[in-house]
């Protein structure tokens, strides 16, 4: 009876923690790189035949330093992001949505 008990428990936290758990590194950087390439797109799709490397970014890393909890689902999350060879600190919003974390402007 023990042993059910406690694997009840250790169950029930592991679900619960996975349903309100911030967003890690790893998803940040996905999130970010995902807008990164959408503008990249937008500028090809503008530019044409013009693209140029330079006009293009490259997300290459992100440094998540911490995270509040602003909703259910929501985030804001200070990062240290390196895209191409500028290091800039910011606050990043993000969603949580059936295909992952999202960055939202707000």
């Amino acid at each position: 009876m023990k042993t059910y008990a406690f694997t009840t428990l250790l169950a029930s936290i592991f679900f619960l923690s996975g349903c309100n758990s911030e967003p890690s590194e790893q998803e940040i950087y996905n999130a970010m790189n995902k807008v990164v390439a959408q503008t990249n797109a937008v500028i090809k799709s503008m530019a044409g035949n013009a693209v140029t490397p330079d006009m293009l970014r490259t997300l290459i890393t992100v440094k998540k330093h911490d995270c509040v909890r602003e909703s259910d689902s929501s985030y804001k999350c200070n990062v240290t992001a390196v895209v191409d060879n500028e290091k800039r600190t910011a606050a990043v919003t993000l969603t949580r949505t059936d295909d992952g974390w999202q960055v939202v402007d707000r």
